[in-house]
């Protein structure tokens, strides 16, 4: 029996329908044919509605009829098989192989419309007209997918990391079930969890692409999920687009020095309903019902709450303001900001290191003056551009009076590097109110009790711990 093309098509549902068909132990093509049947007729008993709609499986003239189920089944497609029924001879509309043509429908394959409407497709042809191979792969594509509430998603198989990562835990996993005989139909959960939100899926297998296969140092790629259902009267889909810019910055995060800090943000802003708070000392969501506490296992939540970082990250929105939140709150890591904003703001490294020496003098001019909200708040409460430039400006004008023999800020990085054109102001503000809330820290100081008397205390301890440093 021939063997099938193996090369990627770009299109979605037939290459993962591909990876299907080439993780199967069977030696030849009709014997994975009869292996998938199969498995739809006894195992999931048919259970493949959402994936093809009136096919030989799920029209209701065979549903609970088996042996009619697969002899209709093995009969379509072992006559694609052997070039039977093709409606014309041309090119795929798929992997543009010249051959055989045949009918491409709902029935077949998902979401590509009705043969009722023939402007549906190109010159009000009859159905997508595809390859026997393309439509082969097609029938394999149930097995791997992953069920996400009513709908199904898969990642779009475009190396062969993601590719592996797939059929390693979606794919086999099912493989495995089905020889068990626990698999009732199309995959419900993987690691212990369902996935009922496709966003927080995709940063989930992102995450896992990274880490299994050590990919820090390589090539960014952009990830896209499939996000589908083709049932009855109401097929949709949605695609979600991981960018290359975020992951990026997800392989920085996710190296070993930021990775808990990086789940411990992440984690802060999953949303629940009132009754459950974020323990920030534990860092962990907690219950409250009848007067006891529960803390939340991350498994229940992980899958299914919105999580604010992941929704703005996809939507190209800023995450600063967040970040700044958890600056204030507590000791973080400063290279979690300064990787935001390489990988996805694409600020440069020299207005990074230029905001990070103004806050070391911002915090040098507040100990000078012994007085801290003087300069920090006004950077808080700055809401315009004009606003952040004024509260620069009034800290040279302090600095100058004070003699120092460095200027504050030179005209030419004032110009180029602080507030270039196309910059966000904003994103200076933040960037900058994290530095300073880093120093702060390391004085010991929290930034919401900003002391506005003098500082001898903190100088004290600052002091002693020199001296400890030195002994």
């Amino acid at each position: 029996m021939e063997q099938m093309t193996q090369t990627l098509t770009g299109d979605p549902f037939v290459d993962m329908g591909g990876v299907v068909m080439n993780s199967l132990t069977q030696q030849t093509v009709e014997g994975k044919i009869r292996f998938i049947t199969d498995v739809y007729v006894d195992h999931w008993k048919g259970k493949i509605n959402s994936v093809f709609l009136h096919s030989k499986i799920t029209t209701i003239h065979a549903t609970g009829k088996p042996k009619r189920q697969r002899d209709d089944s093995l009969k379509y497609y072992l006559e694609f098989l052997q070039g039977k029924g093709n409606v014309i001879d041309g090119y795929c509309r798929i992997c543009s192989s010249k051959g055989p043509l045949f009918e491409g429908g709902r029935d077949n394959f998902p979401l590509v419309g009705s043969g009722e409407f023939t402007n549906f497709y190109h010159s009000q042809e009859p159905g997508l007209l595809i390859c026997k191979d393309c439509l082969i792969k097609l029938y394999f594509l149930p097995l791997g997918l992953l069920q996400s509430g009513g709908n199904l998603m898969f990642l779009q198989i475009q190396n062969e990391y993601t590719e592996r990562l797939w059929r390693e835990d979606i794919i086999l996993k099912n493989l495995d079930k089905i020889h068990r005989g626990s698999s009732e139909g199309i995959l419900k959960s993987i690691y212990g969890r369902s996935f009922a939100n496709p966003r927080n899926a995709l940063f989930f297998f992102s995450s896992k692409l990274i880490e299994r296969f050590q990919l820090y140092d390589h090539p960014s790629q952009q990830l896209r999920l499939f996000y589908f259902t083709n049932f009855g009267s109401k097929p949709d889909a949605e695609i979600y687009d991981l960018p290359s810019p975020v992951f990026a910055f997800l392989k920085r995060v996710l190296k070993p020095d930021l990775r808990a800090d990086w789940h411990y943000f992440v984690k802060k802003h999953y949303r629940f309903r009132k009754s459950v708070h974020f323990d920030a000392e534990a860092g962990e969501w907690v219950e409250v019902k009848k007067k006891i506490a529960t803390k939340l296992e991350i498994n229940d939540y992980e899958g299914t709450n919105s999580n604010t970082i992941y929704d703005r990250l996809l939507a190209g929105k800023s995450i600063l303001w967040h970040l700044r939140e958890v600056y204030k709150s507590r000791r973080f890591p400063i290279y979690l900001a300064i990787a935001y904003l390489k990988e996805v703001k694409k600020m440069k490294q020299e207005q990074i290191d230029l905001i990070r020496k103004i806050s070391d003098k911002i915090i040098a001019l507040c100990r000078k003056e012994r007085d801290y909200k003087k300069f920090i708040t006004p950077l808080e409460g700055a809401r315009y551009g004009y606003q952040l430039r004024s509260a620069i400006t009034r800290m040279v004008k302090v600095h100058y009076k004070d003699g120092e023999p460095e200027p504050f800020i030179r005209f030419n990085d004032y110009v180029e590097y602080l507030f270039p054109d196309g910059q966000n102001w904003y994103e200076v503000r933040d960037f900058l109110l994290i530095c300073l809330y880093e120093k702060l820290h390391d004085l010991r100081i929290a930034p919401d009790e900003i002391p506005d008397e003098p500082i001898s205390e903190i100088e004290e301890i600052e002091r002693q711990s020199i001296e400890a440093f030195n002994q």
